[in-house]
């Protein structure tokens, strides 16, 4: 009954995504009372697929309940690796040994230097 319930509440605030729903409202148009929306809507947010902001709404603190698009479904995310694929320590054969401190050292090292001072320029 529960996933039921968040199926419903995530449908409502999915279609009033750019405004949001006034969680009050949301209880109203359920016809559930406070405590199980609440629980309801708690588990939402926990799963990252809502988010609730706390606002003033008739001089009385509520949250407006506002949808989180689908992970990477939705959101148009560019990352490029070129700046650091050539970096030299993806092919060092002393990684796993190198560390502050130590032998090798991330800070004594000719070759990550050089990358670094090439790099800037």
């Amino acid at each position: 009954m529960r996933v039921e319930l968040e199926r419903r509440i995530l449908e409502i605030v999915k279609q009033r995504s750019k405004n949001g729903v006034i969680q009050s409202e949301l209880w109203s148009l359920l016809g559930v009372d406070n405590r199980e929306g609440s629980r309801a809507v708690l588990s939402l947010v926990r799963k990252g697929l809502i988010r609730r902001e706390q606002i003033l709404y008739k001089g009385r603190k509520t949250y407006v309940l506002k949808y989180i698009p689908e992970k990477l479904e939705e959101v148009d995310l560019k990352v490029s690796l070129n700046p650091v694929i050539k970096l030299p320590c993806f092919v060092c054969k002393e990684l796993y040994r190198c560390g502050s401190g130590g032998f090798f050292n991330p800070y004594k090292c000719s070759l990550l230097t050089y990358f670094l001072q090439s790099s800037s320029t």
